[in-house]
């Protein structure tokens, strides 16, 4: 089974995937490794952040084996999956967890605002998608009940939305 772990910065994308990994005994793929092993797909480093080169999509294709879990927020470049977990975060929460990361006030505004506009659920092509709130479980539980849906196909695209206007206000 090839698996999609995708979300915001923060929402637990790569704690989860090594987790859920282990649960379903399929080899996880750190997407940054695989980055920094072929840097002919950095285009340019803009703000010290890598912009990324569709080649990436290609390499990814010849070098991930028939099953994996995969995490990655750069979706548009993500190889074609059986299942996509999109990983949610309340808002409030998520500019917690940003902060405690140190991350700049720019940073945490564009990250709140891909989470508040639903950004990944927007972008996927994939109709098998897990929406997951990782707001209040721990890692480990979290694992376990995004491995229960995949296995009960509990398709959930769309199913969160951060609508409050405290939400929206955040991003002021």
């Amino acid at each position: 089974m090839k698996i999609l772990i995708t979300g915001a910065p923060g929402t637990g994308k790569t704690s989860i995937s090594k987790i859920l990994s282990q649960l379903m005994k399929i080899q996880y793929f750190d997407i940054k490794k695989i980055i920094n092993s072929h840097p002919e797909v950095v285009e340019r480093i803009e703000c010290k952040e890598k912009i990324i080169n569709p080649l990436l999509k290609k390499i990814l294709a010849k070098e991930l084996p028939k099953d994996y879990i995969i995490d990655t927020h750069l979706i548009e470049y993500a190889p074609k999956t059986d299942v996509t977990v999109i990983l949610r975060c309340n808002p409030i929460i998520l500019r917690k967890r940003l902060e405690k990361r140190k991350y700049s006030k720019k940073k945490i505004r564009e990250n709140l605002e891909v989470e508040v506009i639903d950004y990944f659920t927007q972008l996927t092509k994939n109709d098998k998608v897990i929406e997951y709130n990782t707001s209040k479980n721990t890692i480990k539980e979290n694992a376990e009940k995004i491995k229960n849906k995949i296995i009960k196909k509990e398709y959930s695209k769309g199913s969160i939305q951060w609508t409050k206007k405290e939400y929206f206000t955040m991003l002021k």
